[in-house]
This record gives structure tokens, C-alpha cells and sequence, in this order.
């Protein structure tokens, strides 16, 4: 009987030759629940900053803390005091316009489940 393993992106599986045989396999974690709206939710983040661009104070460097907010969060380990910098630095970006400000809240209590 031979012995056949196969790994693609971060899985990996067994075949098992022969009858009565069986299959096993394991994948990378799956994302929490969190993580997925977390992402669904700085995604929308980013496209209120495109909408309502014209009334923030600085529409650009909201839109790259977001970015580099959802790098920071994809990492294994994120940086925290970056993380809140960054929370901190979107919330006074998103006085005025009540939209992004809900959205950019959304954001800082999703981040805070996600990350204890």
C-alpha cells in the first residue's frame, strides 16, 4: 500500500489507498465568527470613507489607517498600541460625519472581542 499526501496552502490531507479505507483532513483554523464581521465590518468602513470623502477632514489617511488596521489584525500577533493608535486616530478622523463614526465604533468593539 502506498502512501499519498497531498498539501496545498497551509492544508494538508491524506489518501489512503485500498478498500475500507479512510480520509483524513486538517485545514489552518478556521476564522471566528468575530474575525469574519470584523473583516465585513472594515470593509465597510472603507467604503463610507469613500462615500462621504468629501466631508472628512483627512478622507486619506482614514482610509490607509483602515488598511493598515486590517493588516495589523490579520497578523498572528497584532500590535496593540498600534491597534489603538489606529482605533484612536479613526475615531477623531470621523467626528462630523455620523456614519463613519458608527461604523469606526463597530470597528473599535469588534477589534477589542477579537484581540482578549
Amino acid at each position: 500500500m502506498s502512501d499519498n499526501r497531498i498539501v496545498a496552502n497551509n492544508n494538508s490531507g491524506q489518501v489512503v489507498g485500498g478498500s475500507n479505507n479512510q480520509v483524513s483532513w486538517t485545514s489552518g483554523a478556521a476564522a471566528s465568527a468575530d474575525a469574519v464581521e470584523l473583516q465585513r465590518r472594515l470593509d465597510e468602513l472603507q467604503q463610507l470613507l469613500a462615500r462621504y470623502a468629501a466631508a472628512l477632514p483627512d478622507p486619506g489617511q482614514l482610509q490607509d489607517d483602515t488598511a493598515e488596521l486590517a493588516t495589523q489584525l490579520r497578523r498572528d500577533r497584532p500590535n496593540r498600541t498600534v491597534v489603538s493608535g489606529l482605533l484612536t486616530s479613526l475615531t477623531a478622523g470621523a467626528t462630523g460625519v455620523s456614519a463613519v463614526a458608527a461604523a469606526v465604533q463597530a470597528v473599535g468593539r469588534l477589534v477589542s472581542r477579537v484581540l482578549t
